[in-house]
This record gives structure tokens, sequence and C-alpha cells, in this order.
């Protein structure tokens, strides 16, 4: 963990294998924490210090936007401040870790409890957001692991989901599947030539598919990185009333121009309390969850590396 990074996972291994599930930029190397001197634009602000790890996407989801006065950059303001550690608990049973991230341009406070107990394999987090202010607040709240290394070759996303959507982007011309789509789940039709793509495989590296998708509909809470030739997945498992919807992000390889030149071999799975879509338009649909006044939101979750594809997993 990194808690000077927004608290970011960096890496999280499977002892038995060796195998680290969290993908490493390769332009990130060694990891920045400061967004360069330069023209801000297309993310930059983000792409200048994404290293690959496990971030928290809070307030405003994914797209940059002006917060009730507030300027936040591309996956908001959380995942680039410093945290600190506040508390480390140990027993013969469990570890636990508290970090606090307090926000410096909004009035909320990120407060992440990781706990690992003897003879588990999962994690348990418990995840909050305060809300320091007398006014209760608008927040999309997205939780964004980017997952890479040797058990994606293979691989496959399970999870619940009944239906899948495509944002439909200003430029369609820039993203491989047909904008604005909305089918049942795995497919989706590629914009040029209509070919239906099972978004749930991971491509092979360097195959130059990228697409990202939104997973809907979901009949339960979890989903799995699944590698049937190594008998071996990593799990996610979240509360539906949290995170009713989740991302995925897969690249193999991808485009080759800004910001990874066609390299990544990545998946992600991205459990969310919002649909795509930007923040004053998700606000103005009514489809942002508030954190009271003097208040919080909180939510646990569940992840670990798994012996079987299908949760839920104890």
């Amino acid at each position: 963990m990194c808690p000077e990074q927004g608290g970011a996972i960096t890496s999280y291994v499977d002892r038995a294998t060796g195998i680290d599930i969290m993908w490493r930029n390769p332009y990130g190397q060694p990891p920045r924490t400061r967004v360069l001197d330069q023209p801000m634009g297309a993310g930059s602000d983000l792409f200048d210090v994404m290293d690959g790890s496990w971030y928290v996407s809070i307030p405003n989801g994914f797209f940059a936007c002006d917060y009730f006065g507030a300027p936040l950059g591309t996956h908001g303001e959380l995942r680039a401040v410093p945290w600190y550690v506040t508390e480390i608990r140990r027993t013969a049973k469990a570890l636990t870790v508290t970090m606090h991230g307090p926000s410096v341009r909004t009035p909320l406070v990120y407060v992440r409890e990781l706990t690992l107990r003897a003879g588990s394999a999962l994690m348990e987090w418990r995840e909050t957001v305060q809300n320091r202010s007398a006014e209760a607040l608008p927040v999309a709240w997205l939780q964004h692991p980017t997952f890479g290394g040797p058990l994606l070759d293979g691989a496959q996303l399970i999870t619940p989901a009944k239906s899948v959507a495509v944002f439909k982007v200003d430029q369609p011309e820039s993203i491989q599947l047909q904008a604005g789509y909305v089918g049942k789940w795995p497919h989706v039709p590629e914009r040029i030539g209509g070919a239906m793509r099972d978004c749930s495989i991971v491509p092979p590296a360097g195959s130059g598919r990228d697409h990202s998708v939104q997973l809907r509909d979901f009949e339960a809470g979890w989903g799995c990185i699944w590698n049937e030739r190594r008998g071996l997945g990593f799990s996610l498992q979240w509360d539906l009333a949290t995170f009713p919807e989740a991302w995925s992000w897969c690249r193999g390889g991808g485009p080759n121009c800004y910001p990874l030149w066609g390299e990544g071999h990545i998946i992600t799975l991205q459990p969310s309390s919002s649909p795509v879509g930007r923040f004053a338009d998700l606000l103005r649909a009514g489809q942002l969850p508030m954190v009271p006044a003097r208040g919080e939101l909180s939510t646990v979750m569940h992840t670990g590396f798994v012996k079987k594809s299908e949760g839920p997993w104890t």
C-alpha cells in the first residue's frame, strides 16, 4: 500500500504462486507523485501519475468537472492526495490497517479500513466517505482496481451481470465498440464491421483490442478474473446497495497513441455507485448518492485469490 499516493494498493500477491494481480504502468516507473509542469488536457492529470494501482474515484466519477466551484481532475482528487495511516491493530487472529484521506478541495474525508484474518484468503475493506460540511453532498463513487500480470493470460471476467452498455462518447470513431449500445452481457458489436465482441474474454497481449463497457442488472455483487488453466482467480464481492453498477476496461495493447502507446495488458472491474456519465449530467438525472451533512456513507467489500470461478466466496 502507498498511503502517500491516495491510499493506493500497488501490489496484491498470491503467496502460493507469487502472482501479482496489479498491473504496472511501463510509463510510470519509478512512480511519480506530481503531475508534469505541462499543459493539461486529455486526462493528463491522471495519466502523469497513473502507476497501475487500485485507487478510489470520488466525488466526480471518471470525468473532470466543476464540483460546486472546486475544479476536480480525472477520477477525482482523492486518488491524488496524500493519505495517512491512523491505526494498525494486530491480534493473533487478524491484522487491520486504517487510513484517512482528507480532501483539499472539498469537505470530504475518505476512511479505508483493511482487515486480513487468519485462515481466510479474503481481505475485508470497510470504505467510508465522511462529509464535514453542513450541506449534504452528492458523489459519484467508483472503485478502480487495474488488473494485470500472468493471471490475465487466457483469463475471463465472470460476473452475474445481465446487461451491458457502452457510453455514448462525443467522438465514436475513437472507440472500438459501438457507442451508445445497450444489450445482453457479455456481447457488444464492434464499431467497424459489427462483429459481436465477447467483452468477458481478456484479449491476448499485443492484440490491439481495447474497450470500456458498463455492466448492469447484477443478480449479486461479485466478479472474478478467472484463469481456467491455472485453476486460480481474483475475486471481488461488493454491496449492490452502494455499488449497483460496474465498469470494465479491457486492453490487449490497444491504440498506438497517448496515454499508453499500444502497451498494457489490462482488465478492470470497477464497482460504481452510478452509471457512466459526466458529473453534471448524473446530478441532473438524480443518479448520485448523497453523503449526509456532518454524516457519512459506508460499505464493505471482500477481495482475494480464489480456487473457484463463481461467488460468493468465504
